[in-house]
Protein backbone atom coordinates (compact mmCIF):
# COMPACT_ATOMS: atom_id res chain seq x y z
CA UNK A 1 0.00 0.00 0.00
CA UNK A 2 1.24 3.52 -0.76
CA UNK A 3 1.73 6.16 1.98
CA UNK A 4 -1.03 8.32 0.48
CA UNK A 5 -3.52 5.44 0.56
CA UNK A 6 -2.64 4.73 4.17
CA UNK A 7 -3.09 8.39 5.10
CA UNK A 8 -6.61 8.25 3.64
CA UNK A 9 -7.49 5.15 5.68
CA UNK A 10 -6.08 6.65 8.88
CA UNK A 11 -7.90 9.93 8.29
CA UNK A 12 -11.25 8.14 8.13
CA UNK A 13 -10.45 5.97 11.17
CA UNK A 14 -9.29 8.96 13.23
CA UNK A 15 -12.39 10.98 12.33
CA UNK A 16 -14.63 8.08 13.38
CA UNK A 17 -12.75 7.89 16.70
CA UNK A 18 -13.36 11.57 17.43
CA UNK A 19 -9.84 12.86 16.79
CA UNK A 20 -10.06 16.65 16.29
CA UNK A 21 -7.58 16.93 13.39
CA UNK A 22 -7.78 13.57 11.60
CA UNK A 23 -6.01 14.45 8.35
CA UNK A 24 -3.20 16.42 9.98
CA UNK A 25 -2.62 13.61 12.47
CA UNK A 26 -2.65 10.95 9.73
CA UNK A 27 -0.15 12.89 7.63
CA UNK A 28 2.15 13.54 10.56
CA UNK A 29 2.04 9.94 11.79
CA UNK A 30 3.02 8.53 8.40
CA UNK A 31 5.51 11.30 7.66
CA UNK A 32 7.43 11.05 10.94
CA UNK A 33 7.34 7.28 11.20
CA UNK A 34 8.18 6.46 7.58
CA UNK A 35 10.40 9.48 6.98
CA UNK A 36 8.34 10.75 4.05
CA UNK A 37 7.67 14.51 3.72
CA UNK A 38 3.97 15.32 4.09
CA UNK A 39 4.03 17.43 0.93
CA UNK A 40 5.33 14.47 -1.05
CA UNK A 41 2.33 12.42 0.04
CA UNK A 42 -0.05 15.24 -0.89
CA UNK A 43 1.42 15.54 -4.39
CA UNK A 44 1.51 11.88 -5.38
CA UNK A 45 0.93 8.29 -4.26
CA UNK A 46 4.62 7.50 -3.78
CA UNK A 47 6.20 4.04 -3.67
CA UNK A 48 4.72 1.08 -1.83
CA UNK A 49 5.58 0.94 1.85
CA UNK A 50 7.71 -1.92 3.14
CA UNK A 51 5.51 -4.52 4.90
CA UNK A 52 7.21 -3.93 8.25
CA UNK A 53 6.67 -0.17 8.04
CA UNK A 54 3.02 -0.58 7.13
CA UNK A 55 2.48 -2.98 10.03
CA UNK A 56 4.11 -0.54 12.47
CA UNK A 57 2.02 2.35 11.16
CA UNK A 58 -1.22 0.38 11.51
CA UNK A 59 -0.34 -0.45 15.12
CA UNK A 60 0.38 3.20 15.90
CA UNK A 61 -2.82 4.29 14.16
CA UNK A 62 -4.83 1.86 16.29
CA UNK A 63 -3.37 3.50 19.40
CA UNK A 64 -4.29 6.94 18.05
CA UNK A 65 -7.85 5.68 17.56
CA UNK A 66 -7.80 4.91 21.29
CA UNK A 67 -6.97 8.62 21.68
CA UNK A 68 -3.36 8.21 22.71
CA UNK A 69 -1.65 11.55 21.94
CA UNK A 70 0.17 11.69 18.63
CA UNK A 71 3.29 13.06 20.36
CA UNK A 72 3.55 9.93 22.51
CA UNK A 73 3.26 7.77 19.40
CA UNK A 74 6.05 9.59 17.57
CA UNK A 75 7.99 10.27 20.78
CA UNK A 76 8.51 13.89 19.78
CA UNK A 77 7.00 17.30 20.47
CA UNK A 78 7.92 20.76 19.23
CA UNK A 79 8.48 23.69 21.58
CA UNK A 80 9.70 27.00 20.17
CA UNK A 81 12.53 25.90 17.83
CA UNK A 82 13.24 22.71 19.78
CA UNK A 83 12.27 19.12 19.06
CA UNK A 84 11.91 17.36 22.40
CA UNK A 85 11.49 13.75 23.43
CA UNK A 86 8.24 13.10 25.27
CA UNK A 87 6.77 10.06 26.97
CA UNK A 88 3.80 9.39 29.28
CA UNK A 89 6.11 10.42 32.16
CA UNK A 90 5.77 14.08 31.13
CA UNK A 91 3.17 16.52 29.91
CA UNK A 92 3.28 17.42 26.24
CA UNK A 93 4.56 21.03 26.06
CA UNK A 94 1.80 23.51 25.19
CA UNK A 95 2.14 26.49 22.83
CA UNK A 96 0.97 28.94 25.52
CA UNK A 97 3.92 27.97 27.69
CA UNK A 98 6.22 29.41 25.03
CA UNK A 99 5.04 32.84 26.25
CA UNK A 100 6.37 31.99 29.70
CA UNK A 101 9.81 31.64 28.11
CA UNK A 102 9.39 35.05 26.46
CA UNK A 103 8.54 36.58 29.83
CA UNK A 104 11.55 35.14 31.60
CA UNK A 105 14.00 35.96 28.81
CA UNK A 106 12.92 39.60 28.90
CA UNK A 107 13.25 39.72 32.69
CA UNK A 108 16.49 37.85 33.39
CA UNK A 109 19.56 40.03 33.89
CA UNK A 110 22.89 39.22 32.25
CA UNK A 111 24.37 36.08 33.89
CA UNK A 112 21.20 35.74 35.96
CA UNK A 113 20.02 32.62 37.78
CA UNK A 114 16.85 30.83 36.63
CA UNK A 115 14.87 28.15 38.45
CA UNK A 116 12.39 26.08 36.43
CA UNK A 117 9.97 24.77 39.04
CA UNK A 118 8.32 21.53 37.87
CA UNK A 119 10.37 21.11 34.71
CA UNK A 120 8.62 18.06 33.20
CA UNK A 121 10.14 17.49 29.76
CA UNK A 122 12.59 20.32 30.43
CA UNK A 123 11.00 22.52 27.75
CA UNK A 124 11.19 25.84 29.62
CA UNK A 125 14.67 25.29 31.03
CA UNK A 126 16.14 24.04 27.76
CA UNK A 127 14.61 26.83 25.68
CA UNK A 128 15.98 29.41 28.14
CA UNK A 129 19.44 27.81 28.30
CA UNK A 130 19.79 27.55 24.51
CA UNK A 131 18.48 31.06 23.80
CA UNK A 132 20.40 32.70 26.64
CA UNK A 133 23.70 30.82 27.14
CA UNK A 134 24.83 33.44 29.67
CA UNK A 135 22.31 32.42 32.34
CA UNK A 136 22.66 29.76 35.02
CA UNK A 137 19.72 27.33 34.87
CA UNK A 138 18.46 24.94 37.55
CA UNK A 139 15.45 22.72 36.85
CA UNK A 140 13.60 20.66 39.46
CA UNK A 141 10.81 18.11 39.44
CA UNK A 142 9.32 15.72 41.96
CA UNK A 143 9.11 12.93 39.35
CA UNK A 144 12.24 10.83 38.65
CA UNK A 145 10.71 9.71 35.36
CA UNK A 146 10.22 13.29 34.23
CA UNK A 147 13.79 14.18 35.15
CA UNK A 148 15.08 11.28 33.06
CA UNK A 149 13.25 12.68 30.01
CA UNK A 150 14.40 16.23 30.76
CA UNK A 151 18.06 15.22 31.11
CA UNK A 152 17.86 13.32 27.82
CA UNK A 153 16.39 16.37 26.09
CA UNK A 154 19.05 18.67 27.52
CA UNK A 155 21.83 16.41 26.24
CA UNK A 156 20.20 16.24 22.80
CA UNK A 157 19.90 20.04 22.64
CA UNK A 158 23.33 20.73 24.10
CA UNK A 159 21.88 22.66 27.04
CA UNK A 160 23.84 23.02 30.27
CA UNK A 161 21.32 22.65 33.10
CA UNK A 162 21.46 21.44 36.69
CA UNK A 163 18.60 18.98 37.25
CA UNK A 164 17.46 18.09 40.77
CA UNK A 165 14.75 15.83 42.16
CA UNK A 166 12.83 18.17 44.41
CA UNK A 167 9.41 18.73 45.96
CA UNK A 168 9.12 22.36 44.88
CA UNK A 169 12.02 24.21 46.57
CA UNK A 170 13.15 21.39 48.88
CA UNK A 171 16.43 20.69 47.03
CA UNK A 172 17.35 24.38 46.73
CA UNK A 173 16.30 25.43 50.22
CA UNK A 174 19.18 27.86 50.79
CA UNK A 175 19.37 29.31 47.27
CA UNK A 176 17.97 32.44 45.64
CA UNK A 177 17.25 33.11 41.98
CA UNK A 178 16.72 36.08 39.69
CA UNK A 179 13.72 34.39 38.08
CA UNK A 180 11.49 31.47 38.97
CA UNK A 181 9.36 29.96 36.18
CA UNK A 182 6.52 27.73 37.37
CA UNK A 183 4.19 25.63 35.25
CA UNK A 184 2.77 23.58 38.10
CA UNK A 185 -0.42 21.46 38.31
CA UNK A 186 -3.46 23.76 38.29
CA UNK A 187 -6.39 21.72 36.90
CA UNK A 188 -9.23 21.22 39.36
CA UNK A 189 -10.51 17.73 40.08
CA UNK A 190 -13.84 18.68 38.47
CA UNK A 191 -12.16 20.05 35.33
CA UNK A 192 -10.03 16.93 35.04
CA UNK A 193 -13.12 14.79 34.37
CA UNK A 194 -14.06 17.00 31.40
CA UNK A 195 -10.67 16.97 29.65
CA UNK A 196 -10.18 15.27 26.29
CA UNK A 197 -9.32 11.55 26.40
CA UNK A 198 -5.83 12.40 25.10
CA UNK A 199 -5.14 14.40 28.26
CA UNK A 200 -7.28 12.67 30.89
CA UNK A 201 -6.43 9.10 29.97
CA UNK A 202 -2.80 9.41 28.90
CA UNK A 203 -0.94 12.42 30.31
CA UNK A 204 0.36 12.22 33.91
CA UNK A 205 -2.30 13.37 36.39
CA UNK A 206 0.46 14.27 38.87
CA UNK A 207 1.52 17.09 36.56
CA UNK A 208 -2.03 18.26 35.86
CA UNK A 209 -4.34 18.09 38.86
CA UNK A 210 -4.10 19.87 42.20
CA UNK A 211 -6.47 20.05 45.18
CA UNK A 212 -7.93 23.26 46.53
CA UNK A 213 -9.62 24.37 43.31
CA UNK A 214 -6.40 23.63 41.47
CA UNK A 215 -4.32 25.99 43.60
CA UNK A 216 -3.02 23.59 46.24
CA UNK A 217 0.46 23.14 44.78
CA UNK A 218 0.72 26.72 43.51
CA UNK A 219 -0.18 28.16 46.93
CA UNK A 220 2.52 26.04 48.54
CA UNK A 221 5.09 27.27 46.03
CA UNK A 222 3.94 30.88 46.39
CA UNK A 223 4.33 30.75 50.16
CA UNK A 224 7.99 29.77 49.83
CA UNK A 225 8.73 32.02 46.86
CA UNK A 226 9.81 35.26 48.64
CA UNK A 227 12.79 33.65 50.34
CA UNK A 228 13.99 32.14 47.06
CA UNK A 229 13.91 35.37 45.03
CA UNK A 230 16.93 37.64 44.96
CA UNK A 231 16.18 41.35 45.59
CA UNK A 232 14.45 42.61 42.47
CA UNK A 233 13.88 39.02 41.36
CA UNK A 234 10.75 37.96 39.51
CA UNK A 235 8.60 34.87 39.05
CA UNK A 236 5.95 33.87 36.54
CA UNK A 237 3.29 31.22 37.20
CA UNK A 238 1.13 29.71 34.48
CA UNK A 239 -2.43 28.90 35.56
CA UNK A 240 -6.13 29.03 34.68
CA UNK A 241 -7.73 32.44 34.06
CA UNK A 242 -10.07 32.20 37.05
CA UNK A 243 -7.10 31.51 39.35
CA UNK A 244 -5.02 34.51 38.25
CA UNK A 245 -6.59 37.20 40.51
CA UNK A 246 -6.48 34.82 43.47
CA UNK A 247 -2.75 34.24 43.05
CA UNK A 248 -2.05 37.92 42.42
CA UNK A 249 -3.81 38.76 45.69
CA UNK A 250 -1.81 36.11 47.53
CA UNK A 251 1.46 37.55 46.22
CA UNK A 252 0.37 40.97 47.51
CA UNK A 253 -0.18 39.49 50.96
CA UNK A 254 3.33 38.05 50.80
CA UNK A 255 4.88 41.45 50.10
CA UNK A 256 5.42 40.96 46.37
CA UNK A 257 4.10 43.17 43.62
CA UNK A 258 2.07 41.25 41.05
CA UNK A 259 0.53 41.71 37.64
CA UNK A 260 -1.47 39.46 35.33
CA UNK A 261 -0.41 38.76 31.72
CA UNK A 262 -2.60 37.32 28.98
CA UNK A 263 -1.94 34.56 26.48
CA UNK A 264 -2.38 34.93 22.71
CA UNK A 265 -6.11 34.22 23.00
CA UNK A 266 -6.56 37.14 25.40
CA UNK A 267 -7.09 35.01 28.51
CA UNK A 268 -5.41 35.73 31.84
CA UNK A 269 -2.74 33.02 31.82
CA UNK A 270 0.27 34.19 33.85
CA UNK A 271 0.83 35.95 37.16
CA UNK A 272 4.15 37.76 37.35
CA UNK A 273 5.47 38.59 40.83
CA UNK A 274 8.41 40.81 41.75
CA UNK A 275 10.36 41.11 44.99
CA UNK A 276 11.15 44.69 46.04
Amino acid sequence: MTPKELVGIFERDFAAAGVETPRADALRLVSETAGIPALEMELGPGPELAPGTETLLRRLAARRCRREPLQYLTGRACFRDLELRVSPAVLIPRPETELLVDILLLSLPRNGRLLDLGTGSGAIAIAAATERPDIDVTAVDVSPGALEVARSNARQCGAKIRFLESDLFSAVENETFDFVAANLPYVTEEEYETLSPEVRDHEPALALVAPGQGLGVIRRAAGALPRHLAPGGKAAFELSPFQAPLLAALFGELGLSARIARDLTGRDRFVIAEKP
